[in-house]
């Protein structure tokens, strides 16, 4: 399982993803480093972590729908979660694969008629129907599996207490080369321990109404020589 992260920074978001895919022939491991992972969506972006083919069959539905609320999106991940779980009911571990798979998104939505940028995640683990959202400055991140959750408690802390808010809008580029890097120094930072998660990740920008994505980048490259066009 790889690692997915996503923060709402009031004025704008960031999703971040690694882009190793695994999977298994007779036991013995497989990857692929080149996989995409931070998807557009006409609310906002998305991104997720888990079992590949769930994934990939949300992603294939999000590409050619266009959803207005959390409620379609809600309602797509289920749909294809079923239609998965019958495709593969023979293989045993199905159902652990399934409950390992979560997206986090970016969106917008009213209070008081005016917009609020929100960041949420729908995972197995904290509902199987409802999704849940993230205060501005907390970052929310599907973690590998193969950390312990003393760790994760440890990176959790450390990273609130690097991310930078904006103050206006002055400071939108300042922030996001801070944060980004503070994103690219955690995933640094698990890789030689993390076998599922790559030394290459993707990032996302939500801000008001526009949206734009990385190209796939070396770990070395962030944030230097990372430029995302927003449109």
């Amino acid at each position: 399982m790889t690692i997915a992260l996503g923060v709402n920074l009031n004025s704008y978001a960031i999703l971040a993803a690694d882009t190793r895919t695994t999977w298994y022939v007779s036991g013995i491991p497989y990857h692929d480093d080149e996989t995409s992972k931070v998807q557009p969506t006409t609310m906002g972006l998305i991104t997720g972590a888990g079992f590949s083919p769930l994934l990939d069959a949300v992603k294939g539905r999000l590409a050619g729908e266009t959803i207005a609320n959390t409620d379609r999106l809600l309602t797509i991940i289920q749909e294809e979660t079923s239609r998965v779980h019958e495709e593969w009911r023979r293989q045993t571990h199905i159902d652990t694969w399934i409950e390992l798979t979560g997206w986090i998104f970016s969106y917008h939505t009213f209070l008081d008629d005016n917009p609020l940028l929100r960041v949420g995640i729908f995972h197995p683990s904290i509902s199987r129907d409802l999704y849940a959202t993230y205060e501005v400055g907390k970052p929310v991140i599907i973690y590998p599996i193969e950390l312990e959750r003393s760790t994760v408690d440890v990176i959790h802390s450390a990273i609130l207490k690097k991310l930078v808010l904006p103050r206006d809008d002055s400071e939108f580029q300042m922030t996001v080369d801070r944060n980004l890097s503070v994103v690219g120094a955690l995933i640094r930072t698990l890789q030689p321990c993390c076998p599922s998660i790559s030394n290459r990740l993707q990032f996302g920008i939500h801000k008001g109404s526009q949206k734009g994505i990385s190209s796939l980048l070396d770990l070395n490259d962030v944030p230097v020589n990372v430029r995302i066009h927003l449109e």
